[in-house]
């Protein structure tokens, strides 16, 4: 599987701009200390401990995961590239970007997924090919 440029990455996350009304963010490590959370404490998140299965959450429950749901704003997009996006270029010999391993969802205004990110994976799920994914491994 070929990965993804920063410019490929910046463009899917661009195209889901006009319709996105909220960006949620799955620290599976955690979230302390985590630079994402500097560069967006001007924002306002809601903060849950675990995730479950479904809309943009896949292959198993995350007890432990800390999830951070945020209302769409220009500044996300900017905190995300400015990490390096989601997954390295190809070329490179690191394992994560300075994002780490954090899943991004981004969602519309009723809730249903219009993208997601499996970063340990380095995939890249979109709204039409979300619904012939499996839910559980």
């Amino acid at each position: 599987m070929a990965t993804l440029s920063f410019a490929e990455q910046s463009a899917w996350m661009q195209s889901m701009r006009p319709k996105t009304a909220r960006i949620e963010f799955v620290f599976n490590n955690g979230d302390k200390g985590h630079p994402l959370l500097e560069l967006l404490a001007h924002l306002d998140s809601v903060r849950t401990i675990g995730v479950g299965l479904g809309n943009g959450y896949y292959g198993r429950d995350r007890p432990n995961a800390v999830k951070r749901s945020y209302r769409y704003d220009r500044d996300i997009i900017r905190a995300i590239e400015s990490l390096g996006c989601f997954f390295p270029e190809g070329a490179s010999e690191k394992q994560w970007t300075e994002l780490a391993d954090v899943d991004v969802v981004f969602l519309d205004q009723r809730g249903k997924t219009l993208g997601a990110t499996v970063t340990h994976e380095g995939m890249i799920i979109s709204h039409d090919n979300e619904d012939e994914l499996p839910l559980s491994s």
